[in-house]
C-alpha cells in the first residue's frame, strides 16, 4: 500500500492565505503565534515507516466525507516534542493532492496543544485560533460540487464553527479518516488516549460501505504503534499501543 499525496504545513507563509478563501478565519500571521512555525505532512513513500493511521475508502469517485471524533489527551513525559494530527480529507492515498482539515495535537517542550487548521495541498495549512481541549467533540467535512470545495470543522463542545471554500481540480480517489504522525522526518510521538471517530461517511454512505475499506496504522520499522478498531458503519477507534 503507497500513500503518495503530501501536505506541508508551514503556518507563517502568506501562500495559504492567498490560496484559500475562509469564512471568519484567521490568516497565517494572526495563527502564527499561537502554532508551532512548522510542521509538515510528507506522504508515506518517503519514509520506510508508515505515518498514516486509520481508514481509507478507495474504488470510485469521493465528493464528500464527514465524521465526528473525540479530542485526545496527551502525554507528553516522555516524549516532550512530538506532533500528531487528526483529520477528515478526500485524496492522499493514492493521489499526490489532499483536502483535509482537523487539528495538531502537538507536545512542545513538554507542553500539550491543540491547533485546529485546513488544507488543500499544494497550499500550506492555514491555522486559526478558536480554543481545542482534551474532551471536545470535533465534527469535521470536505465536500465538492464541481471544482467548488466547501472544509468545515466544529467544536460542539466549544460552539464554534469555521468554513472554508476553495476552487479546484483534483483525483478525488479516496477518502479519509485519519491520525497522521507528523514533522521533518519519522518524529517520536506522545502517547494519547484513544480517539473514537462516529459518523464518518463519504458520498453519504457509511465509510465501511462507501468504497473499498484500506486500514493502515502508524508504524517503526515492523512495530505498530497505533491500533484500529473494526470498522464498523462509520465507527473506529483508533488506539496508541505504546503509553
Amino acid at each position: 500500500m503507497a500513500i503518495s499525496g503530501y501536505s506541508i504545513r508551514l503556518a507563517g507563509l502568506a501562500v495559504g492565505a492567498s490560496a484559500l478563501l475562509a469564512t471568519g478565519l484567521a490568516g497565517p500571521a494572526a495563527a502564527a503565534t499561537a502554532a508551532p512555525a512548522s510542521i509538515p505532512h510528507f506522504d508515506h513513500a518517503r519514509h520506510s515507516d508508515q505515518i498514516w493511521g486509520g481508514y481509507a475508502v478507495t474504488g470510485t469517485k469521493f465528493t464528500s466525507v464527514s465524521g465526528t471524533w473525540t479530542v485526545p489527551t496527551l502525554n507528553c513525559s516522555s516524549t516532550p516534542n512530538s506532533y500528531v494530527s487528526p483529520w477528515i480529507g478526500i485524496d492522499g492515498w493514492n493521489s499526490d493532492t489532499v483536502e483535509q482539515i482537523g487539528f495538531d495535537q502537538d507536545c512542545v517542550n513538554g507542553v500539550a496543544g491543540y491547533y485546529p487548521w485546513a488544507e488543500m495541498y499544494p497550499a500550506d495549512s492555514i491555522y486559526f485560533t478558536e480554543t481545542v481541549k482534551a474532551g471536545d467533540q470535533i465534527t469535521a467535512s470536505v465536500s465538492v460540487s464541481g471544482t467548488a470545495f466547501t472544509l468545515t470543522e466544529k467544536d460542539t463542545t466549544r460552539g464554534w464553527s469555521k468554513t472554508y471554500h476553495e476552487t479546484g481540480s483534483d483525483q478525488l480517489s479516496s477518502a479519509e479518516a485519519i491520525v497522521e504522525d507528523l514533522g521533518d522526518g519519522i518524529q517520536p510521538v506522545a502517547s494519547f488516549s484513544a480517539i473514537p471517530f462516529t459518523g464518518l461517511t463519504a458520498n453519504g454512505k457509511a465509510l465501511a460501505s462507501a468504497g473499498t475499506v484500506n486500514s493502515t496504522v502508524i508504524e517503526r520499522g515492523s512495530t505498530p504503534l497505533t491500533k484500529n478498531s473494526t470498522l464498523s458503519g462509520g465507527s473506529y477507534t483508533l488506539s496508541w499501543l505504546h503509553s
